[in-house]
């Protein structure tokens, strides 16, 4: 899936690249705005050491404020983003207990949780021949704190079992190329993105690089 992903993201930044190319930025964007956003995210981590587990699968929400730079010509926006994404997961196994003479059944959990606070620039571009329509290509990068709680069994040398969970807490850096796409009337923006995380920092025994992506759906207050 990671090696998919990848192959993906190049694609994916190449079709940024040329929308930012050949379209020109038309139509009215005030001077400030705020988006909320939410959907599924997808996230893939370059190592899972021994007895690590979590769902690559979850929610994400992100929370957007920006204005546009005085250039009519040019329609730059500038803004901060705060946004994260939540991982859960449950394993049902079967321990050893009273001294090896008996079986028992236990569930171990993980949660694993990715923050961001993430300036960023985008471009608003409008088509002449679809009124309201547009789209926006964007780029972030900035802080990540990741963190996680996942659970172990640990069996002892007398046949007895414990479970016990390893906390984790760092940070890294993350960039994040983003395209929304939606309909705008009056103040409102409603409409669909998607966008890809690549980070490289300090995840614990989980490795030193992860990947997300992001499908949702937003909606901007212009003002």
């Amino acid at each position: 899936m990671g090696h998919c992903i990848t192959s993906r993201t190049v694609s994916f930044v190449l079709g940024i690249i040329l929308c930012t190319a050949v379209a020109r930025g038309q139509g009215y964007y005030p001077s400030y705005y705020s988006t909320l956003s939410g959907g599924y995210s997808n996230l893939q981590v370059q190592h899972v050491g021994s007895g690590e587990f979590y769902d690559h699968s979850g929610p994400y929400i992100d929370a957007d404020i920006g204005w546009r730079v005085p250039n009519p010509d040019f329609p730059l926006l500038i803004g901060i983003g705060f946004t994260g994404s939540g991982y859960w997961d449950s394993q049902d196994i079967t321990v050893p207990v009273e001294n090896n003479t008996a079986l028992a059944q236990t569930t171990l959990y993980s949660n694993v949780g990715l923050f961001e606070l993430e300036p960023r620039l985008a471009l608003a571009l409008w088509s002449p021949n679809m009124p309201g329509m547009f789209l926006k290509p964007r780029i972030g990068a900035g802080l990540l704190i990741d963190n996680y709680g996942i659970d172990h069994a640990v069996t002892t040398a007398d046949g007895n079992t414990f479970i016990d969970t390893e906390y984790h807490t760092g940070a890294a850096f993350e960039v994040r190329p983003a395209v929304q796409a939606g309909y705008s009337w009056g103040p409102g923006q409603i409409g669909a993105e998607i966008s890809y995380m690549a980070a490289w920092g300090d995840f614990g025994h989980l490795g030193n690089d992860a990947q997300e992506l992001r499908i949702g759906a937003f909606f901007t207050w212009r003002f």
